[in-house]
């Protein structure tokens, strides 16, 4: 069963099911869709977690055997797959499309990814664990998608606000869920249970920190390097954790990915939901780049990501380095992501 984020809480209150793949390309969609699976799994008493990291190399027999070995005991168990590169490869789709032809009893099995390339979504153990289980794809909400998920989000913290202010609130959050859900908790703080106008929340969501952040953004899509290497080295100064940076550049790639392979990249910047003031920056960084170094640029983003996370420990600033400079510099880096596509490759597989 395919499942949107949405309708998540209501099937999990319907039961388990033995298998889930949460996956998308909004981390904040897939982290909390992960934690309300886990948190269905322990209220139903699976109380033994293991956690399996599915990078380069990994052994895909440990799935096999975690739930051989744990369905021993009495106790329900809940398995975790994290799959960075969100390809299992052919020994894993073997095995992830058996544990969903043979689920192991007393056990649910939680793979959690990053984006899915609709390969995978077709592929072999991806429709397996959809007919036996249920498959989430977390798709960055845009346009009126985004403002129904803002007003979803107020409500669910005990507000209401006037249409005027949740446009305002979506301008500013520029498809960073992340920053769009901080500003409503602080909403929620501020103002308990009352309709926020959009004065209101204008003051709320004056944030000089996030903001920096989209000033690095525009700076490092606009080029030369120099001014956004400088934003980022202020930032970090400043005490700035790396993973909304890593979140908001990881997102803008993923949009930057569309238009350097597209006729008219206005148009398709358009349809994406770029915002309209910086559809000049990104047709610009276009022109700079091809398919296969935003490509790279993406990798670089993921090992930013697990850094930040703490999965990998790759310091997460070195590639934000090394990710604002490709980006503004374009072509001039080139030589060198050639030269350091060995040594990367096997560290982001």
């Amino acid at each position: 069963m395919n499942l949107s984020p949405d309708r998540l809480d209501d099937a999990l209150s319907r039961g388990l099911a033995p298998l889930y793949v949460v996956a998308g390309e909004e981390p904040l969609l897939v982290t909390e869709s992960a934690d309300a699976i886990r948190a269905a799994a322990k209220a139903d008493g699976y109380t033994d977690r293991r956690v399996l990291h599915a990078e380069s190399g990994f052994d895909w027999s440990e799935l096999r055997a975690a739930g051989q070995a744990l369905s021993l005991f009495a106790e329900k168990t809940l398995i975790e797959v994290h799959l960075p590169t969100g390809s299992p490869g052919r020994d894993g789709g073997a095995a992830i499309k058996a544990a969903a032809e043979n689920p192991p009893p007393d056990t649910v099995i939680l793979i959690i990814c990053a984006e899915l390339d609709s390969r995978s979504r077709n592929s072999a153990w991806f429709k397996a664990v959809d007919k036996a289980g249920v498959t989430l794809y977390a798709w960055t909400p845009k346009g009126r998608d985004l403002i129904r998920w803002l007003e979803q989000r107020l409500r669910g913290a005990g507000l209401s606000a006037e249409s005027d202010a949740v446009t305002l609130l979506a301008e500013r959050v520029e498809g960073n869920l992340l920053a769009g859900a901080q500003d409503i908790a602080k909403l929620a703080l501020l103002h308990p249970g009352e309709r926020i106008n959009a004065e209101r929340m204008a003051d709320a969501v004056a944030d000089h920190a996030r903001f920096a952040v989209f000033d690095l953004l525009d700076k490092a899509l606009a080029g030369p390097p120099e001014a956004a290497l400088r934003t980022l080295d202020r930032l970090r100064e400043e005490g700035l954790e790396p993973f909304p940076i890593v979140a908001i550049l990881a997102s803008e790639l993923r949009k930057l990915a569309r238009v350097v392979s597209a006729r008219d990249a206005e148009a398709v910047c358009a349809q994406i939901g770029v915002f309209r003031r910086r559809v000049p920056l990104m047709v610009q960084a276009a022109r700079r780049h091809s398919p296969a170094s935003v490509r790279w640029m993406m990798a670089v983003a993921g090992r930013a990501d697990r850094g930040a996370k703490g999965v990998d420990r790759h310091d997460p600033w070195d590639d934000l380095v090394t990710l604002v400079w490709v980006l503004s510099a374009g072509r001039e880096a080139r030589s060198w992501m050639a030269a350091s596509a060995a040594q990367l490759e096997p560290r982001i597989a």
